[in-house]
């Protein structure tokens, strides 16, 4: 926003997609990004992940219809909830502009190996056409920041921010990411028992562990006999 304003590009041409997964991501995650959007008077645009026949099933019925959890190899919940939604948000708005499109993301290089060899500027083949209707690039402007300095810019901007950061998690979605350490994992699940129990039910009925070889039973085991959740960094097992 601040490189815009320098640049004054216009406030309606920018717009904030919010990918919504619905029961699966932290309560109030959906709201907190309408918020986010109206603090800079953006345009708010959401989109959910949708089958063939057109419905919108949860995460947790794909999981259900697959047998399977996702995992490193087969990230269908971020290509199927995530990618193929906000696609169809690129898609919409390049038929009101047709053209180039960069498209913002917050991915910092700290955060995981993956994302530290992300290119901070790249296209992306994959939602751009071939001609030159749609050409759509990534853009990574917070890259290289660490993690002390996305706080401070976030107390000094004033916006608002999720309270499951006060409650001592790195980074947040799906309030149960298969990426996600133990520690971040046992504050989940105490701070979302009735889903954590979904989730559990889930993960005995179709016999296959949420992590390889770490079934989620263990974090809520391991909050039974009231260990404390271990200290998380910002990397993620991506």
């Amino acid at each position: 926003m601040k490189i815009a304003d320098q640049q004054n590009l216009p406030r309606e041409r920018i717009v904030v997609s919010h990918q919504i997964l619905d029961d699966v991501e932290w309560p109030g995650t959906t709201e907190l990004a309408e918020e986010q959007a109206a603090h800079y008077e953006l345009k708010f645009i959401t989109s959910r992940h949708r089958n063939m026949r057109g419905e919108n099933p949860s995460l947790l019925d794909y999981v259900e219809r697959r047998g399977k959890w996702p995992s490193s190899t087969t990230r269908y919940c971020t290509s199927d909830f995530k990618r193929g939604p906000g696609r169809r948000v690129l898609t919409a708005l390049s038929r009101e502009r047709p053209g180039r499109i960069l498209s913002v993301f917050g991915f910092r290089a700290e955060e995981s190996p993956s994302r530290s060899k992300k290119e901070v500027l790249s296209l992306n083949a994959g939602a751009s056409t071939k001609s030159d209707l749609r050409k759509v690039w990534d853009w990574l402007p917070i890259h290289h920041w660490k993690e002390r300095e996305v706080w401070e810019d976030i107390r000094a901007s004033k916006v608002p921010y999720h309270p499951a950061y006060d409650k001592g998690m790195p980074r947040l979605s799906c309030a149960f990411c298969i990426f996600a350490p133990k520690g971040a994992l046992m504050i989940s699940a105490r701070e979302n028992p009735e889903l954590c129990d979904r989730y559990l039910a889930l993960e005995e009925k179709i016999g296959h562990d949420f992590q390889h070889k770490k079934p989620l039973r263990l974090i809520k085991e391991a909050l039974e006999r009231g260990e404390e959740p271990p200290a998380t960094n910002g990397a993620w097992n991506m």
